[in-house]
Order: C-alpha cells, then structure tokens, then sequence
C-alpha cells in the first residue's frame, strides 16, 4: 500500500510559485471554506498531520493550496520565519 509523504521544498522556488499562483487567482487559503474542504477531501490530505510536522519542524505554520494544474499544485504548510516549506504529496497508484 503506498502512503502520502511530506517533503521539504525549497523555500524560496516555493514562494515565487505561490505568487503566481495567488496573481492567477490559483491560491486557495482555508477561509475559502469550499474550495479548500473538496480539495483536501479529494486528495485525502490529512490536515492535522501536516501541521503537526510543520510545527514540530519549524515552529507556527501556515497552510495554503496551489490548485494550477503544475507540478507545484498541492498542499504546503509553510514558515515566513524560518523560511521553510513542507509539502504533501500523493502516493502514486
């Protein structure tokens, strides 16, 4: 059974994607209570694992969906602080 898996991205590449994609209107925050509920359902994304690695690794995260398409779509938690980013990614099937 293949299982989803965190990883690291650079921060920096992140971020430059992240303004693309909140200038193309493809940046979904959780206020965005719809959009950002069928995402995560769609993709089983477990939400509070994901915070807790955020935290666990660098302190307070914030959580944000790329939803363009890209190799950079999915969900990230990141940290402006440390400037890290951590992403979940779907196992293959």
């Amino acid at each position: 059974m293949n299982r989803p898996k965190i990883e690291e991205v650079n921060y920096y590449d992140f971020i430059a994607r992240l303004k693309t994609a909140t200038a193309r209107g493809h940046r979904v925050e959780k206020s965005d209570q719809p959009a950002w509920d069928t995402y995560v359902s769609d993709n089983k994304i477990n939400e509070v694992a994901m915070a807790s690695w955020g935290r666990s690794k660098f302190g307070e995260t914030d959580p944000v969906i790329i939803n363009d398409g890209s190799a950079w779509q999915g969900y990230y938690v990141y940290s402006k602080t440390e400037e890290a980013c951590l992403k979940w990614v779907k196992p293959d099937t």
